[in-house]
């Protein structure tokens, strides 16, 4: 028969885990006691104060680009006058349109950019302007007029092919004072018969010209003409009377 031996239990010792739950005076659980004089410190959230810190930094970025917007279309008529002046105005002057027609268009240019200067014109019409005079081909067309006397002196076209071919060049001129005639389709129109300089984007005619190019230039205007169904009324408008129409209906929106 074995005898089992009794543990004696010590009621002045208690193990961790007896400390660890029991409970203080004011009702805390035993761990949370604080020791060797120290308090113990919550943790603050940062959440509301990152989110004012963002509010204050993106009030002030719309207000930075509110200034940058208003400085730059200030000055937008101050750039747009100094580029009339200083480099369509002399391209104009050294083009191959006739002395009348240059004339012309340098007085309504040189017009346009003192409204510009005095701050006369609104943001919609100084884009309006910039489309259309960047893009138009109206300034281009005094090598339209080469190529027209070209198919008049020619000795291979009959007079019947140079009546057609003066008339579908003042249809075209007509399809370019409405808008509807590009630089790209002015220049995919004359490739075979005109060169493009490089630095100055003038289209020059080039000096060998078959009369067979003539007639292809001719069927590719008129291409162009029907595409855009131009009425074939005749066209008694100069070219620089066109251009000043292009430029009142830049203006004509504000």
């Amino acid at each position: 028969m074995t005898k089992n031996k009794k543990q004696k239990i010590n009621p002045q010792k208690k193990t961790s885990d007896d400390l660890s739950s029991a409970p203080n005076s004011s009702g805390s659980i035993g761990s949370d006691v604080p020791t060797n004089g120290q308090t113990k410190q919550k943790d603050v959230p940062l959440g509301p104060a990152c989110f004012v810190v963002f509010i204050f930094g993106l009030v002030i970025l719309c207000v930075a680009v509110a200034i940058m917007s208003f400085l730059l279309t200030g000055k937008q008529g101050g750039r747009a006058a100094y580029a009339l002046r200083e480099q369509l105005i002399p391209w104009v002057d050294q083009s191959s349109l006739s002395q009348t027609d240059q004339v012309a268009i340098i007085e309504d240019l040189t017009a346009l950019a003192s409204q510009m200067e005095q701050d006369k014109l609104t943001s919609r019409q100084l884009t309006r302007l910039g489309v259309r005079l960047s893009d138009s081909p109206i300034l281009q067309w005094g090598v339209v007029e080469d190529i027209n006397r070209r198919a008049q002196a020619s000795k291979g076209l009959t007079e019947q092919e140079k009546t057609d071919f003066a008339r579908v060049c003042d249809r075209w001129l007509r399809a370019a004072g409405e808008g509807k005639l590009s630089m790209n389709e002015m220049e995919f129109t004359l490739q075979t018969t005109a060169r493009k300089d490089g630095r100055s984007g003038r289209l020059t005619l080039k000096e060998d010209v078959s009369d067979d190019q003539l007639r292809e230039v001719y069927r590719r205007i008129l291409a162009i003409c029907e595409k855009y169904k131009i009425s074939s009324d005749p066209y008694d408008k100069s070219i620089s009377q066109t251009f000043k129409l292009m430029i009142e209906d830049g203006l004509a929106e504000k």
